[in-house]
This record gives C-alpha cells, sequence and structure tokens, in this order.
C-alpha cells in the first residue's frame, strides 16, 4: 500500500479473529475440486472429508491420497476409520516442506489469488460466500483443473 510520507494510511477490517479453515482434495484426472468448509481442522473433520470422497467415489476401486504433513492427517484417532477401509483408501504423504509437489497447494494458492488478496469484507459471511461461490465454479469438470494437475494420476488433498 502507497500513502503519503508521515501519515498513516487507514486499513479496513471487519474486526474479527475468525478464520475460514477449508479441507480439499484434487481429482485431476476429472479436473474437479472438493472442498468442505469447517471451524477446525482437526482429525475428526479430515475422517469426515475422507468419508465425503468414498461416498462421492463409490466402487471397488481404491482412492489414493496424496497429502501433506499436517497434524489431523497424522492423528492417532483416524487410524481405525483408515484400517476399517485400507481396501478403498490408501494415504501417500509428501516430504515435509514440499508443497510445490501438491496441486492442491496450488488451488489453495489460486482461490487467495483470486478471492482474498487486495479485498475487503465487511463481514465474516462476506468472506464465506465469496469462498463458496469461488469453489462452485470447481465442483464440475474444469480444463484449469486438469491442465494445471496433468501431471498427477492420484489426488491430491491438504
Amino acid at each position: 500500500m502507497w500513502s503519503l510520507k508521515g501519515q498513516q494510511p487507514e486499513i479496513l477490517t471487519y474486526g474479527g479473529r475468525k478464520r475460514q479453515q477449508l479441507i480439499g482434495a484434487v481429482d485431476p484426472l476429472e479436473g474437479k475440486v472438493h472442498v468442505a468448509l469447517s471451524d477446525m481442522l482437526k482429525a475428526l473433520q479430515f475422517q469426515h472429508f475422507l468419508e465425503g470422497l468414498l461416498a462421492r467415489y463409490p466402487g471397488d476401486w481404491k482412492l489414493i491420497i496424496v497429502l501433506d504433513n499436517a497434524r489431523a492427517h497424522h492423528s492417532k484417532e483416524l487410524k481405525p476409520f483408515l484400517k476399517a477401509n485400507k481396501d478403498r483408501l490408501e494415504l501417500v504423504f509428501l516430504p515435509p516442506y514440499s508443497p510445490n509437489l501438491n496441486p492442491m497447494e496450488w488451488f489453495w494458492k489460486f482461490l487467495r489469488k483470486k478471492v482474498t488478496h487486495n479485498t475487503f469484507f465487511g463481514t465474516f459471511k462476506e468472506l464465506q460466500r465469496a469462498l463458496i461461490k469461488f469453489i462452485m465454479k470447481f465442483k464440475l469438470p474444469s480444463p484449469v483443473i486438469q491442465t494445471r494437475c496433468s501431471y498427477s494420476k492420484v489426488f491430491s488433498a491438504s
């Protein structure tokens, strides 16, 4: 931001400390993004997200999900769920600090650039609506997602 020397610029804010957690996965073959909004990102919320993916992709084939190393992804609370679904679900963890290998990280960066950068939201609800509106564009197959994620044949989540 630019301002005159000696003058404090005024930055608008809705004054809240609320945060919106997003849990997401990219389906590079279909060119879709699956995103869930959550108040927090803990093992239970991540498990619910995985249950939703299994429901969206029924069948006998296995979902392979490539993940970063978020604490919720490694939780002991997930072990029973993962064991019960080992024939349908496999988690593969990326090396630490390698967001460039994760297409979902690209999507988060893309979302922030298009939705939140240089944008003031008067209320938290306005921010949530803007996020949902953007995410909905990628619920259906998108060439943007297919092109960006074409090097991968597996899901990627974070």
